[in-house]
């Protein structure tokens, strides 16, 4: 077994079981060790994260488990892996583009989203997240506000995909959908949908959401 397979074997069981001081140890003794976020994040917290996700998928977990893991996820995120990210961008001025992101209205499912807010920050997006239960109407004001490159959202229920074309009507009935690429996400999403919608792409991960987001703004 690697190094790299321990830890997240650890990381996983750590996570699991909720243990944060443990979880996030390992994340500082990692980084520590002369690991950089974004390795920390690719080769740990992520393929960690798939893991259980496939377990939950299987029913060798249930809901609870998911919910305690992403919680301590997140946590290790606050604790550890933002404050070293903005560490290591303190003092750039260039970024690759700027993405709102947003989980649509009727759907209070975040883990996904926040998710792919750090993968797109630990590649040098900035990232504009407006949380959950947000209304079409709202999400077209603020990429106006924020000046965004991308609009990304996400779904975990199939009845809140609607919402998504509003996103894309809406910009259409103003005029201006061709200044801001959309790209979609979530368990209710495919590529299909993502063209049923009038989204220019989709995510199914978030390395792949992120890759995405390179090749919308030809940055790739």
């Amino acid at each position: 077994m690697s190094d790299w397979e321990t830890k997240q074997s650890e990381f996983t069981k750590n996570i699991l079981a909720g243990d944060e001081e443990a979880a996030i140890a390992l994340a500082r003794n990692s980084l520590g060790e002369g690991t950089t976020p974004v390795e920390f994040f690719e080769n740990c917290i992520s393929p960690a994260l798939q893991d259980i996700g496939k377990r939950f998928e299987t029913l060798d977990i249930f809901l609870p488990e998911m919910v305690t893991a992403a919680d301590t996820v997140e946590k290790v995120n606050s604790e550890v892996i933002n404050p070293a990210v903005a560490e290591a961008n303190t003092g750039e001025s260039m970024s690759l583009g700027k993405v709102l992101l947003a989980t649509v209205q009727g759907d209070l499912h975040d883990i996904g989203k926040n998710m792919v807010a750090l993968m797109l920050k630990v590649n040098g997006f900035e990232v504009v997240d407006l949380g959950t239960n947000v209304a079409p109407a709202d999400i077209v004001a603020r990429a106006e506000q924020e000046n965004v490159d991308i609009i990304g959202m996400s779904a975990l229920l199939t009845t809140c995909l609607p919402y998504m074309k509003d996103v894309c009507d809406f910009l259409e009935g103003k005029g201006i959908r061709q200044n801001y690429p959309v790209i979609i996400g979530g368990a209710a999403t495919h590529p299909e949908i993502a063209e049923e919608m009038g989204a220019n792409a989709h995510g199914g991960s978030a390395a792949e959401g992120v890759e995405k987001c390179k090749m919308l703004l030809g940055k790739l």
